[in-house]
């Protein structure tokens, strides 16, 4: 299939590329990939900025669209509370217009499939409130959008988005994948060490090692990432005939401690993750956790220090 990949050159981007290169890849940045796969076509362009031609000729003859552009909202960690939160809403603002952008493009030209990279903060208010305080073990697909932070609110914005798309309400349906991706990158065990101090917020987040067990929870592998995308691009998607074809997807590793459901990612992109947080980093688990808390201590841990 030709594929077009937005916001190329970023960290998501970057992981998900080695699951596509069975694909003629088309990709679009700012700026350019460090490393360009082999035969990819490289566009640099502003996905708001550029003409209505340039954009029809950027999308003609792609049959799916991974979206995975993002303009930055702030250099500040995304939980925080702290100002300009102004500022923060118009960068999202922004984002949640680039994403119309893209989905309307793909309509006109044809796009069978559009894989838009959400995230975990899509519904972290349940995580925050509920997971952290032991009221639930696990967040789902199916369950409402609430976000308590502006990052958040525009991914799942971009979600709800991509629903009149699928709907067919614009002439026909395109299928739509959501993928809320978690935490793709390796766990930097200095963070919990004894005396490590937080990352500042104005948000209650957890720390030392809850902090380590919610990154173990959220971690996503390299290979498990890359496998993700393939089954998003690749996949048929298995859902009854009648159903609306906008699915929403957890992307975390095979993880003992997750507390996100795979539910949808395994049953219906027929994703099956390999690695575990657990397996993996099982040395700093034995003593980080094993020597320090009891066995009901839970698999997450309480909000603060």
């Amino acid at each position: 299939m030709k594929v077009l990949v937005t916001g190329a050159a970023g960290h998501v981007a970057t992981l998900a590329m080695p699951g596509l290169q069975d694909h003629e890849l088309r990709l679009t940045d700012m700026r350019e990939p460090a490393h360009l796969p082999a035969g990819a076509a490289f566009h640099s362009i502003s996905l708001l900025d550029a003409s209505d031609d340039y954009m029809q000729r950027l999308f003609e003859g792609i049959d799916t669209v991974v979206h995975s552009a993002y303009i930055p909202s702030a250099e500040r960690d995304v939980y925080s509370a702290l100002p300009p939160q102004v500022d923060r809403f118009h960068a999202e603002f922004e984002n949640i217009r680039m994403a119309q952008r893209v989905y309307r493009c793909a309509l006109q030209a044809g796009v069978h499939r559009v894989v838009v990279v959400s995230s975990n903060h899509a519904a972290d208010w349940y995580e925050h409130t509920q997971v952290h305080q032991r009221r639930r073990e696990t967040v789902y697909p199916t369950d409402l959008p609430l976000s308590d932070n502006f990052y958040g609110w525009s991914k799942a914005s971009y979600e709800l988005l991509a629903y009149p798309y699928a709907c067919g309400t614009f002439g026909r349906r395109m299928e739509m994948v959501m993928l809320r991706i978690g935490s793709p990158y390796p766990i930097d065990m200095s963070r919990f060490e004894p005396g490590a101090k937080p990352a500042p917020s104005g948000l209650s987040r957890p720390a030392g090692v809850a902090a380590f067990k919610r990154s173990l929870g959220a971690w996503l592998s390299d290979a498990d990432c890359a496998a993700l995308f393939r089954c998003a691009v690749d996949a048929p998607l298995a859902l009854p005939h009648e159903a609306v074809p906008w699915v929403i997807a957890y992307g975390i590793s095979d993880n003992t401690r997750a507390f996100w459901s795979l539910e949808s990612a395994r049953e219906v992109l027929g994703y099956s993750p390999r690695d575990d947080s657990e397996i993996v980093y099982a040395d700093a688990v034995r003593r980080l956790l094993a020597v320090r808390e009891p066995a009901s201590s839970g698999r997450l841990g309480p909000p603060g220090p």
